[in-house]
């Protein structure tokens, strides 16, 4: 049980996904028993027939035992239960931006909705007196009056507090209510409307809410066992039926239970899912009487299972064959389920074309936040739920680049690599002094080594003003290399190298500098001594 401690004013959010315009209206589906309708500023109440429009600000009542039950134009329907008032205060009401709000106050009773899953931007929101309550692509009902609640059997509801207040939620299979707190219970009637006719009553009771959690709880357990003898008395001599035809999957794993009938000692009931697993015979006595069945199937992606989304039930008797099958709905935040982490890797890299290639595997049936850190400084994230490669643009220069793939289910795979980035730029070396150099030293003493010292002087001019973007540095004298520095020996950009030169003759100094990117820039000095 799960109690959020806060004053309630919950607002439930249905988002419709069409592009509708603002004449388009529900339509009546069926309207069974007392069924009417009080149009906006009108005192008067008219009975409403099957096909007849829904309009906004139009307010819908039922009788016992009635139900109005409209449709929406994706799909979608809204039930209106017996006992029930409801106004449509706002029915696909275009916003200017290409989406829609819906609202309807529950004033009374509970309202059942099937909705469709929904555009992200619209709006359907249900209010129950001063509640106002969230849901998408969900399935279940809501009401209220004084005492909220709510209850799905698939999908999710938020739940909030005001317009800024705390807020909550629940999945499939949960149901929550209360007044000035909300109690959160997991119950197997979750989105059932028999639970739904209990809960009005409880509702109205007056209780305090640990009372009404009691109340909850057998109420639950009542409309099981209403269920489970309405199945038994209804299966036939050779047959099964299911306790549920859709079930959501987290940690326990897959449930399929039912009850059958035979008197075939041959018969069998097997449960499948997958390619991979086939159940043993679930037909423990065939005796003619109605038996309980119940399977249970471990589902991760460990066992290649989690990504199914059916369920089959297969019965086979020499009188009869039968084929039910059950929704799976497989939750990948659920550890239990989502065990494995996704698989990234840096694959290759251009260091001219400064991007690198990503892959990223392990994504069927999940989704996983995609971060990039750039020495260790958060740089972007995305959302990926397929399969594929990514280009990651390089940082000129080299830097240590780091992915990290975080799944449903919090599994963590990280790719981490430093690269480097070399666009392609031109540059020049600056030698200092003339192109050419004649100089005039007098011959030394007799005795003495005719030796000319000089010094060669340049400067590497790269566009980065780094020389950590150079590969190689040659210098060469008369075509023999007398300097040569390669990547990280290469420490400066300014170059005072001591050179000897040769008297009568012309010295030939060739500089030659290699960029990362692969561009050359050369420079050519030449010294004659007389």
């Amino acid at each position: 049980m799960k109690t959020s401690p806060f004053r309630l004013l919950p607002v439930l959010f249905l988002i419709p996904s069409l592009a509708f315009s603002a004449s388009v209206a529900g339509k009546v589906r069926a309207a069974l028993g007392e069924c009417e309708r009080q149009k906006a500023k009108q005192v008067k109440w008219s009975p409403l027939v099957v096909g007849a429009s829904i309009f906004q600000t139009d307010r819908l009542r039922t009788g016992a035992e009635s139900e109005i039950i409209f449709g929406l134009p994706d799909g979608s329907t809204v039930s209106i239960a017996e006992n029930a008032e409801v106004e449509i205060e706002r029915l696909l009401e275009p916003d200017g931006k290409g989406s829609f709000d819906t609202r309807l106050n529950v004033e009374d009773g509970f309202v059942k909705f099937a909705i469709k899953k929904q555009k992200k931007q619209s709006k359907f929101r249900f209010k129950t007196g001063v509640h106002t309550a969230s849901i998408r692509g969900t399935d279940g009902f809501v009401g209220g009056g004084e005492n909220f609640f709510a209850s799905l059997s698939t999908g999710k509801l938020d739940v909030q507090t005001g317009e800024d207040g705390p807020a909550s939620s629940i999945g499939a299979g949960e149901t929550i209510f209360g007044k000035d707190s909300l109690v959160t219970l997991k119950l197997a009637s979750s989105g059932n409307p028999k639970l739904a006719r209990r809960l009005v009553a409880i509702m109205k009771s007056g209780k305090a809410l640990d009372e009404m959690v009691k109340d909850v709880k057998a109420a639950d357990a009542s409309v099981q066992e209403e269920m489970r003898k309405a199945a038994v008395e209804s299966l036939p001599e050779n047959g099964f039926t299911l306790d549920a035809e859709s079930a959501e999957v987290c940690e326990a794993g897959l449930t399929v239970s039912g009850n059958y009938r035979t008197a075939d000692p041959n018969a069998k009931l097997v449960v499948k899912l997958g390619k991979t697993f086939t159940s043993s015979n679930l037909v423990a006595v065939a005796d003619g009487a109605p038996h309980a069945f119940v399977q249970n199937i471990p589902v991760n992606d460990a066992n290649g299972l989690w990504t199914e989304t059916e369920a089959q039930v297969v019965f086979t008797s020499a009188k009869a064959k039968d084929t039910k099958k059950v929704a799976v709905g497989v939750n990948a935040s659920c550890a239990g389920v989502n065990q494995v982490a996704p698989q990234i890797q840096f694959v290759s890299y251009d260091s001219v074309a400064c991007k690198a290639q990503l892959s990223v595997g392990g994504m069927q049936g999940d989704e996983a936040l995609l971060a990039l850190s750039v020495d260790g400084s958060a740089t972007s994230e995305e959302t990926v739920s397929k399969n594929g490669q990514r280009t990651v643009k390089l940082v000129p220069g080299v830097h240590e680049y780091v992915y990290t793939a975080t799944d449903l289910a919090k599994n963590v795979a990280t790719a981490k690599k430093s690269m480097g980035c070399y666009p392609v730029q031109r540059f020049v070396v600056e030698v200092f002094g003339e192109p050419n150099e004649n100089l005039l030293v007098p011959p030394p003493p007799m005795g003495i080594a005719d030796r000319i010292g000089k010094t060669l002087q340049f400067k590497i001019k790269n566009p980065e003003n780094d020389p950590q973007f150079l590969y190689r540095v040659t210098v060469r004298q008369n075509g023999k290399v007398i300097l040569q520095e390669t990547l990280s020996q290469i420490q400066s950009l300014d170059y005072d190298i001591p050179v000897e030169l040769v008297r009568g003759a012309k010295n030939k100094f060739d500089i030659e500098v290699i960029h990362k990117s692969g561009f050359k820039a050369k420079a050519v000095k030449r010294f004659e001594v007389r």
